[in-house]
C-alpha cells in the first residue's frame, strides 16, 4: 500500500474476529449434553454439520456446482451435503440453522480475539470506514461479539448479489462497492491463506492474515499475531 492512504478494512467473521478453536470445544459440549438421551441423533447431528462444512469446501471456486442463479449457492450447500450425509435438505437446513447460527451466538462473546474492540475503535478514530465479509450469515454474530456498531457493511456468500464462496473476489468487490474505496486504499483482514489471501490477491487488496503459525508472508499478504500487533503495523 505504498504511496495510497488506507481509507476501509474489510474482514472475514469465523476464526478471524473470534476464536474458533474454543467456541468448538465449547459447541462439541452442548451438543454432546442436548443428545445425552440419545447418542444417534447426536451422531446423525455432527454427520450433518461435517458435511455442510465440506460441501463448502467443494463449491468454493467451483461455479458448476452453483446452478442458473447467484442466489442458489446456499441451496447447492444444503443439496450437496444432503447427497453426501443421506440427511433430507428440510432435517439438515434445521440442524444447521439450530447449531451454526443459534447456538453459538451467546458463546461468541468470550471467543471474541483479543485487542478487536479496540482495533475498531481505533480504525474509526482514524476515520475508516469497516466491512464485514463472511461465507455465512453475518450480521447476528457481529450483535452477539458486541461490534455491529462499528462496521458501515455487512455481507455473506449466500447474499444474492455475491452468490460464492471465497476465495472468489466477487464479495470482496461489492463490499469495496459498498464502502465506495478503491481496491488500492484498502485492507482486508482474514485467517485463512488459502481462502482470504486468495479472495485479496484477485480482488487487487493488501491483506493481512492473522494467524499464530511461523508460516512466512510472501508477497501476497503479511502476517501478524494479533490486532495489537496489526495495529502497530498499519497505524
Amino acid at each position: 500500500m505504498a504511496g495510497r492512504v488506507l481509507k476501509a478494512i474489510v474482514f472475514d467473521i469465523d476464526g478471524t474476529l473470534y476464536r474458533q478453536t474454543p467456541l468448538r470445544r465449547a459447541m462439541l459440549f452442548r451438543l454432546v449434553a442436548a443428545h445425552a438421551a440419545n447418542p444417534f441423533e447426536g451422531w446423525r447431528t455432527m454427520s450433518a454439520l461435517r458435511a455442510y462444512r465440506n460441501a463448502q469446501e467443494h463449491l468454493r471456486g467451483d461455479a458448476s456446482s452453483r446452478g442458473d442463479s447467484p442466489d442458489n449457492i446456499a441451496t447447492a450447500q444444503l443439496r450437496l451435503a444432503s447427497e453426501r450425509s443421506g440427511i433430507d435438505c428440510a432435517a439438515l437446513s434445521a440442524c444447521v440453522e439450530r447449531w451454526m447460527e443459534r447456538e453459538p451466538l451467546p458463546l461468541l462473546s468470550r471467543c471474541i480475539q483479543p485487542g478487536l474492540r479496540e482495533f475498531l475503535a481505533a480504525c474509526r478514530e482514524r476515520g475508516l470506514r469497516l466491512g464485514a465479509l463472511s461465507d455465512y450469515p453475518a450480521d447476528a454474530k457481529l450483535k452477539a461479539l458486541g461490534v455491529a456498531d462499528y462496521f458501515d457493511v455487512s455481507l455473506c456468500a449466500q447474499a444474492p448479489e455475491i452468490g460464492v464462496f471465497k476465495p472468489d473476489p466477487k464479495g470482496l468487490r461489492v463490499a469495496l462497492e459498498r464502502l465506495g474505496t478503491d481496491a488500492a486504499d484498502a485492507l482486508y483482514v482474514g485467517d485463512r491463506v488459502d481462502v482470504d489471501a486468495a479472495a485479496a490477491k484477485s480482488a487487487g487488496v493488501a491483506c493481512a492474515i492473522i494467524t499464530r503459525s511461523s508460516t512466512p508472508s510472501p508477497e501476497t499478504h503479511f502476517v501478524v499475531e494479533s490486532f495489537a500487533q496489526l495495529r502497530n503495523r498499519i497505524f
